[in-house]
């Protein structure tokens, strides 16, 4: 209850704020130019939302300007968690947008005066304008070309783009970067984990469950509560050990959300079955890459998934996947507009641990595999 009110108060707040700099600042005067033609050097991403999967989808306008602007340093500003995930991609710095009372209050303005000094060639709000903060982060930075979508929060743009024809989180940011007159192509959220990580992941998993050559599930227990994305719990330990009876090695991850969660599952699969809370997100990152599936409602940890290129079984509770939804080449889809049960779950995870083709196991190679789709 403290949290859920905690987090209305924080969101009202940062609502209030930024309703009030939209009043006193005039709208920006629109510029045509050609990117391509323009010296950029210092290229700002701005990703204004809080949510794990949100930041990963954000990882192809990473990729797509790096390419289109070898030579230009790439900073990013966002939540901390960033920082974390966007190891070892071409990020340079980092500026940290606060989220919480009473630190939000003063931490902007710091950070507006940081992102000013550094005079950005181009900034690019890579949130989808769905929420203000982006917004007005791009706008506050001072660049040269301030890139958004045309929406309620496109005031600070100079350069303000029609809405991608996609819904698909997958897709938007190819269509976006196209949009701005950069070349582009179909390239998916990654995320990249040294050796050294993945195999202290592995050691991990075997001191957790019994090496062999079963195959390893990953089943993550969370989702949005509130918005109607969290499976049944009885539901959760049906396939875990209906996975366990056919031979295979499930392991259940259990988020932060659902830290309440934990003694149940632990007493109902009563140490047959490893739950496991990991809050560390490259370490839990570093745990899902050792596994040869992953199971898990719509949720960050999805997209986490499939950004470590780990065939991943995806549970919509709600008719949303044409919004949400990884393509084919990564991810199967389970939905039932009754209801998902559990019998539907494992019999997709049987089907997805036969034996793939040439290209499929080309594509989910360990060694993170190409992050652009095939021709």
């Amino acid at each position: 209850m403290k949290l859920a009110l905690r987090y209305r108060l924080d969101r009202k707040i940062r609502a209030t704020v930024m309703s009030l700099m939209g009043r006193l600042t005039r709208k920006s005067p629109e510029q045509a130019v050609d990117l391509k033609s323009e010296t950029v050097k210092k290229i700002l991403l701005v990703r204004g939302i809080f949510r794990l999967g949100d930041l990963i989808l954000a990882t192809p306008a990473i990729l797509l300007l790096r390419d289109n602007f070898p030579d230009a340093s790439i900073d990013f500003a966002g939540p901390a968690i960033a920082k974390a995930l966007f190891q070892n991609l071409p990020i340079g710095r980092h500026y940290e947008a606060c989220q919480r009372f009473p630190k939000v209050c003063w931490s902007y303005l710091a950070m507006f005066k940081q992102i000013r000094a550094v005079k950005y060639d181009l900034a690019v709000d890579v949130s989808g304008s769905s929420a203000a903060l982006g917004s007005i982060i791009v706008g506050f930075s001072a660049a040269r070309f301030r890139v958004g979508l045309k929406g309620k929060w496109d005031r600070w743009f100079n350069i303000r783009l029609c809405r991608p024809a996609t819904i698909n989180k997958y897709r938007n940011l190819p269509e976006l970067v196209a949009a701005m007159g950069l070349a582009t192509q179909p390239t998916y959220p990654t995320l990249v984990l040294s050796s050294r990580e993945r195999e202290q992941g592995r050691k991990r998993l075997q001191m957790l469950i019994c090496p062999n050559e079963a195959p390893l599930v990953g089943v993550f227990v969370g989702g949005r509560k509130a918005r109607g994305k969290r499976w049944a719990r009885e539901n959760f330990v049906r396939v875990a050990t209906g996975l366990r009876t056919e031979g295979m090695r499930p392991i259940l991850f259990v988020g932060p959300e659902e830290r309440s969660l934990l003694t149940y599952y632990r007493e109902a699969l009563r140490h047959r079955v490893p739950v496991v809370l990991e809050p560390d997100a490259r370490t839990f990152a570093s745990l899902v890459a050792n596994c040869d599936l992953f199971v898990a409602c719509d949720s960050g940890p999805v997209h986490l998934a499939c950004a470590l290129r780990v065939r991943t079984i995806v549970i919509f509770l709600r008719d949303n996947f044409d919004r949400w939804g990884p393509p084919p080449v990564l991810a199967r889809i389970v939905y039932d507009k009754e209801a998902v049960l559990p019998d539907a779950v494992l019999e997709a995870c049987r089907q997805e641990l036969t034996v793939t083709s040439p290209v499929e196991a080309d594509i989910f190679a360990v060694d993170h595999g190409p992050h652009r789709e095939r021709a």
